[in-house]
């Protein structure tokens, strides 16, 4: 499953962005994937129900859904990014100012 979900996170992110962004976001996605364990009580409770949900629904349904919460995980995750490298290079200029005085 976790293999499926790579996959289409990558198909998503191929048709969502230009060649430019392609390289920024894949290096955020990379860090992001290096920090994040999937072995969580989270992630297996999601895998979990995903898996039982799969008896019940026909796999385009469900490919569906799985793409849509990993679009909207990325996105998320791409923001907090952001904003966190946003909040530190305003912290950087600040100290740079003070130094320069």
């Amino acid at each position: 499953l976790r293999s499926h979900c790579a996959e289409i996170y990558l198909r998503n992110q191929t048709m969502l962005n230009t060649k430019v962004d392609k390289l920024s976001n894949y290096t955020i996605i990379a860090r992001l994937d290096d920090a994040i364990p999937l072995n969580t009580e989270e992630w297996v409770k999601t895998e979990r129900l995903l898996n039982q949900v799969s008896e019940f629904v026909p796999m385009s349904m469900l490919n569906n859904l799985t793409e849509a919460i990993i679009a909207y995980a990325d996105d998320q995750a791409r923001r907090g990014y952001l904003l966190g490298q946003e909040d530190l290079v305003e912290e950087l200029k600040s100290k740079a100012s003070k130094i320069a005085w």
